[in-house]
């Protein structure tokens, strides 16, 4: 496979973003998930994940099924996981006691995101279950979550409360509609709230928005593979 050269100075980290369907890698496109196609050509989950850590080192693993449905297919979660360095896993944990099938299953960190998780105290009870937690700050406006709590809180807020507890790697995912970069009035104060130790990425939707991002003291960004692979159609 070809690679974009992203061009990013030396510690800021990209970490490329699969997210398949069973064992079909998918991407957005026309606002609706399609097969990825690289010059024509299907693309094999198991090579492009092989393929991405080769490269990048960790790669962020979207589940769709098992978001939309909470059915994973562990067999080829399995099988993706021995493919890569390091996997950061999205499968839409709702409570905690979900983490342990991702453990178990060799994930390197398991990601829950304010969207799916149940409450504030789900959050807390994953940590408690495995330090490699990443916990990812949807949103919208204000913060996407089914808890009322976790909703009237600012994303710095929670940010601040999460590393009390001592959760240390965050993702901001600003899903707005229409957004074209990464707003610093959302970043900054987020940035200002978390500890030294902590690491920060935000989800990007185009490799454009990196040039304003790297001197926010972002650990590094989150980004489709589909922009990250050439000939990809």
């Amino acid at each position: 496979m070809r690679f974009v050269e992203p061009g990013t100075p030396r510690g800021f980290q990209i970490v490329p973003s699969v997210a398949a369907m069973g064992s079909t890698p998918v991407w957005v496109k026309d606002g609706r998930y399609n097969q990825l196609r690289v010059d024509g050509a299907l693309v094999p989950l198991e090579g492009l994940v092989s393929d991405l850590s080769s490269v990048f080192g960790t790669v962020h693993y979207l589940d769709i099924i098992g978001i939309r449905r909470g059915n994973v297919d562990w067999s080829t979660f399995r099988a993706i996981v021995e493919k890569s360095n390091a996997i950061w896993a999205d499968v839409g944990i709702i409570f905690s006691e979900g983490l342990i099938d991702v453990i178990m299953a060799g994930a390197q960190d398991v990601v829950v995101t304010t969207k799916m998780i149940d409450s504030m105290e789900e959050i807390v009870s994953s940590f408690e279950l495995t330090e490699n937690l990443v916990v990812q700050i949807d949103y919208d406006g204000s913060i996407v979550s089914k808890d009322r709590e976790l909703r009237r809180m600012g994303p710095s807020e929670l940010v601040e409360e999460l590393s009390s507890f001592g959760i240390e790697v965050f993702i901001l995912d600003d899903i707005r509609e229409n957004r074209d970069s990464m707003d610093r009035k959302l970043l900054d104060p987020i940035m200002e709230a978390v500890p030294k130790e902590a690491r920060v990425y935000a989800g990007i939707e185009e490799l454009g928005e990196l040039e304003e991002l790297v001197d926010t003291g972002l650990a590094g960004a989150i980004v489709s593979c589909s922009k990250l692979l050439e000939g990809v159609n």
